[in-house]
């Protein structure tokens, strides 16, 4: 076993064998037991109707607050003797006051329930709202924290249509979501680069299976096996540094939040507007406490979905020429595929004794893409004079194509964590990890065929999303458009591909804190160690076969290949028909056996890479109370060490060489945050903290692919740099919030980042004797910024009289603007992934078992892509707003029936190049509808 991970082996050790020095008989979980300490008062707060665990209460004891944890446990020591006024504060719920009396030579215990303040319907019977009360947890968790996080519950989300948790996570104030065909796949924080943002389970970094990004494709998790969302925006010392924008933690749901049984299942299916694909989802959970003294709780949630989609797609493409910019490539595309999504999670919690518990989370998440992609490519070039980029005239070539591509991905995370009171001062919190993910992607296959005629077109793009083109001088073509005869078309090649990418980390963390009396009124210092060790790789291997006699042999032509359906996107572009979809399975065989099928050397090397990366990290923080001002500060130290291996190839000589490269280095990261509380409900929020971002694996490996010299006798090469540095930013955030009885909230906050390193891909030349050496490769600017605002709205209108007090709003509003200087002075040019604006509207109804949503969602144009040498050719996603609605109502007995409609105004993604009329892309999707039947005990 490695030094590093037998230390890791060795701390887990001490840590399970410390936990276990307590008796080994059961002990009560009961607030009795835990009180047995002198000077201490300790409680537990829950809700009255269900016994769920309220996290997040404010506990006030002798002009000392405290708060709740997830089990709804609190703890109040160093008292001395005497009476002592308590008071409980929940949102949504009736406050609580009581007294408690603490003798010389023992604490004091206290079990606390609430009653939702919602009125009751008959006497004696209290109205459930779901959604209310999931509302009312996560925000009294978002009120007690001292940085600025947002907090979102699992049955709140589940009130919206949102297929996985990059959708659900857009919900969030600053939240933002790239899509693929329809579907949310990456997650932006306040307008910053989707690599900014961490994303976590249970406190496990996720792994990450993507070759060539650090931002986590969150559509592979599924959105019904969580508890919370919770959104860190400022960074506390305890915290992992990697983290600009912030951290997206998901956290897991526990037998222990709740007396009994939890048992929740639903089963839905509907349909997908365009091509009519299934649209199915099926989720359960089950869990509940065991033991005599019900210590033990044990939690399984598993989830499946499939989804048939078909999505409408055509691209054009923009290259400079002709003194301006020209079309010079069309693609008109048709997918088809079904996405499979599996999730499961369980966990087992044993609480040994009150001072004592262990947890053991084991989530996997799996997402497999299997899509058709028919494609019919035109290839522009010798324009004809006055060409530009509305009108003109040029040569055509032609290229029907179908493709068939299976991408799996898995994520799995494993955590084992202990908590630990020692003593009457010190506690102990640990957890070790591990995270891994895999994406492969097989089969991806392509048969090509190009036509023998390359006429003579014009084209019109007055209408950049609809153009028009018209083929000259070929009778047996279509007066308009690109419908060609089949007979046109002759073999080109059979594509074949493979792909791999893993990447896995093992992870320590040991944390020690106890009270301290030297600073303020009362407080924490705690420190602690942070060791991961992360390690990734990604294989490519293509392989070709371009035999037009090996084709040939088959017997058979193109047409022999194709369907009775016809590819229209959008009931306008017409590209001929479909080709069928066994043919890979019928055709391909012989194909890929002949001796012409070639592997390709070049595109099967120079993507390859493997790279470690092992982060240590310590830190020491400072929590500090005087009355009304809380304070937390403190100084992180991360040092990180980074290995790659990775192949240069001449693509002139051939020859192929290893290579290999570290970097270490080390950083400071400092923070400090301000709580003052007004009064409970208004409550101002300042922070400054630092954070840094690792560049992606993909531009520190070592790679170097030397292309052969062209007629102005430059050389293009494309690397890694390995020596290119992190990004260090600066963040400020200031929020004042006012909670509104009995619940909701009003806030405003304004964020600042300054950013140092941030990074670019970019090209310099440099003399190499008669040559001229294009080298393209990842090169820090020299500053970058980023500032915005939040404005944020929720209210249940729970004083409204009769019917209207079901009614309520849930609102948020973020403005971001940012720019970043370009490495060798080229200029300067705003961030990845920035929308100036971002929004959130939903109107909500819950009452007499009826709950509907009806959920607006806006986000304005970003920057996706750079053109370094060409800034305006730039690649930007359009604005999209989006409108979904849901709706459930209660059966009885645990029943209840629901729907959901998405994307209800059919609206389209577009990207484009510089400017809207220069459409590189338009995406279709059409709308989709769910309905099916929940249970929960």
């Amino acid at each position: 076993m490695p030094p590093s991970r037998s230390v890791i082996a060795t701390a887990i050790a001490a840590s399970l064998a410390l936990a276990w020095t307590a008796p080994a008989t059961a002990q009560s979980v009961s607030t009795g037991t835990m009180a047995a300490m002198a000077n201490t008062i300790v409680g537990k707060v829950s809700e009255a109707s269900r016994g769920v665990s309220l996290e997040g209460a404010i506990v006030t004891v002798g002009g000392r607050q405290v708060s709740t944890d997830r089990e709804g446990f609190f703890r109040v020591t160093g008292l001395a003797p005497g009476r002592y006024a308590l008071q409980v504060d929940y949102l949504g719920y009736t406050r609580h006051e009581s007294e408690v009396e603490l003798g010389d030579s023992r604490g004091a215990q206290i079990d606390i329930t609430l009653r939702s303040t919602v009125a009751a319907t008959d006497v004696g019977v209290v109205e459930v709202r779901a959604s209310r009360d999931a509302q009312a947890m996560a925000l009294n968790q978002q009120r007690a924290t001292t940085n600025y996080v947002n907090v979102v519950s699992a049955d709140l989300l589940g009130q919206f249509p949102d297929n996985n948790i990059a959708e659900s996570t857009q919900r969030i104030p600053g939240v933002s979501i790239e899509r693929d065909q329809g579907e949310g796949r990456y997650v932006t924080v306040r307008g910053a680069p989707k690599e900014f943002t961490t994303v976590s389970i249970d406190g496990v970094q996720l792994a990450n299976p993507d070759a060539a990004s650090r931002g986590v494709e969150l559509d592979t998790i599924p959105s019904d096996v969580i508890a919370a969302l919770e959104v860190t925006k400022a960074l506390t010392p305890d915290m992992d540094g990697d983290a600009i924008a912030g951290n997206i933690n998901i956290r897991t749901q526990s037998a222990l939040d709740r007396e009994g049984l939890t048992l929740r299942a639903s089963l839905a299916g509907g349909k997908y507007q365009l091509g009519d694909g299934e649209n199915q989802r099926y989720n359960a959970t089950v869990g509940n406490r065991f033991g005599a003294e019900q210590n033990i709780g044990v939690l399984v949630s598993g989830s499946i979905s499939r989804q048939g989609r078909f999505t409408d797609n055509v691209e054009t493409l923009y290259q400079a020429g002709g003194g301006g910019f020209r079309p010079t490539e069309v693609q008109i595309k048709d997918y088809e595929g079904l996405r499979t999504r599996k999730g499961l999670t369980g966990r087992f919690d044993y609480r040994i004794n009150p001072d004592h518990l262990l947890t053991f989370v084991a989530s996997d998440s799996n997402f497999e893409d299997r899509e058709f992609r028919d494609n019919l490519i035109i290839a522009l070039d010798n324009f004809a004079a006055g060409s530009g980029e509305t009108t003109g005239q040029a040569r055509a070539t032609f290229d029907k194509e179908l493709r068939e591509r299976t991408y799996d991905k898995t994520i799995r995370t494993y955590n084992l964590s202990g908590e630990h009171f020692l003593g009457d001062a010190w506690k102990l919190d640990w957890q070790a990890s591990r995270s891994e993910a895999t994406k492969t992607t097989s089969p991806r296959m392509q048969y090509i065929f190009r036509s023998t005629v390359r006429p003579q077109m014009r084209y019109d793009y007055g209408n950049p999303d609809f153009p028009t083109w018209t083929i000259l001088g070929r009778p047996d073509a279509p007066t308009t458009g690109v419908n060609l005869p089949e007979s046109w078309y002759a073999f080109r090649r059979l594509n074949d591909r493979y792909e791999y990418g893993e990447e896995d980390e093992n992870a320590l963390r040991v944390d020690l804190g106890r009270p301290q009396a030297f600073l303020g009124d009362s407080g924490d210092v705690r420190f602690g160690v942070r060791l991961r060790q992360r390690d990734k790789m990604f294989d490519d291997e293509r392989y070709r076969n371009g035999s037009a006699a090996d084709f040939a042999a088959l017997g058979i032509t193109m047409s022999d290949m194709l369907c009775d359906s016809v590819s229209n996107n959008f009931d306008y572009f017409l590209a001929g028909r479909r080709f069928c979809r066994d043919i890979f399975d019928r055709y391909a065989g012989q194909l890929i056996e002949s001796p012409n099928h070639e592997r390709l050397i070049p595109d099967s090397l120079t993507g390859d890479y493997r790279a470690s990366e092992d982060v240590q990290a310590g830190y020491v923080r400072l929590d500090a109370n005087w009355n009304r001002l809380t304070m937390v500060t403190g100084l992180r130290y991360e040092r990180t060490e980074i290995e790659g291996s990775a192949i240069q190839f001449d693509e002139d000589t051939g020859d192929v060489m290893p290579q290999t490269a570290g970097r270490r280095y080390d950083n400071l990261l400092p923070s400090v945050h301000l709580r003052y509380e007004f009064t409970p409900d208004s409550i101002l929020r300042g922070s400054v903290s630092t954070a840094l971002n690792r560049p992606d694996f993909m531009h520190v490996a070592p790679y170097r692919v030397i292309g052969e010299a062209d007629d102005l006798n430059v050389v293009a090469i494309n690397e890694g740099n390995p020596l290119v540095r992190e990004a260090y930013a600066w963040n400020a955030d200031l929020s004042f919030e006012h909670y509104l009885r009995p619940l909701g909230l009003l806030s405003a906050a304004v964020f600042y980042k300054r950013i140092d390193d941030p990074l670019f891909v970019a090209s310099r030349d440099e003399a190499f004797g008669a040559q001229t050496l294009r080298i393209t490769r990842a090169e820090n600017g020299e500053r970058g910024r980023i500032h915005g605002a939040e404005l944020t709205w929720q209210q249940t209108f729970d004083r409204l009289p009769g019917a209207l007090d079901g009614l309520g709003i849930y609102a948020n509003y973020t403005y971001a603007k940012s720019s970043a200087e370009l490495p060798f002075g080229l200029g300067e040019t705003e961030l990845p992934g920035t929308s100036r604006t971002n929004y959130n509207l939903a109107l909500t109804y819950e009452k007499y078992g009826l709950n509907t949503r009806l959920a607006y969602n806006y986000r304005s144009r970003f920057i996706q892509a750079f053109d370094i040498t060409n800034p305006e050719l730039n690649v930007y996603w359009d604005e999209r707003a989006s409108l979904d609605f849901s709706a459930s109502y209660a059966l009885g007995l645990g029943w209840s029936a629901f729907g959901e409609v998405n994307n209800i105004q059919d609206t389209r993604q577009i990207r484009f190049q510089g400017q809207r009329n220069r459409v590189l892309e338009m995406e279709g999707f059409g709308r989709s509808w769910l309905a099916g039947v929940c249970y929960q005990f």
